[in-house]
């Protein structure tokens, strides 16, 4: 994934995301559950964003998240990655993550 920039602070801005396999091709994301997760450099533990995306398009590997405002209200860059979760029975039986990209907050004007 490209490293996305953000005006910071920004409120129901979209954010949309395709999901690929290892060969490049979209990963087809019926039944799964994606969340965001967003971390300062150096610090994967500390997640400063999370939340549930929206799958727009699941045979494509199409999912969006919509900014709440308080998700990004600092400038700086960012790692991030999605997570697909597929739960069967309250238990979780696939957990997989997308290689890492960046998001870069700006100050918006």
């Amino acid at each position: 994934m490209a490293t996305l920039t953000i005006p910071n602070s920004d409120k129901g801005y979209t954010l949309q995301f395709t999901v690929h396999d290892s060969t490049g091709v979209a990963k087809n994301l019926t039944g799964y559950a994606i969340n965001l997760k967003v971390w300062k450099p150096g610090a994967p533990t500390t997640l400063l964003v999370t939340g549930a995306c929206t799958i727009s398009d699941a045979e494509n590997g199409v999912v969006t998240y919509t900014l709440t405002g308080t998700d990004f209200a600092l400038t700086g860059t960012y790692h991030a990655e999605l997570e697909l979760t597929i739960v069967s029975g309250g238990v979780t039986t696939v957990r997989e993550s997308t290689g890492n990209f960046s998001i870069t907050v700006v100050e918006s004007g």
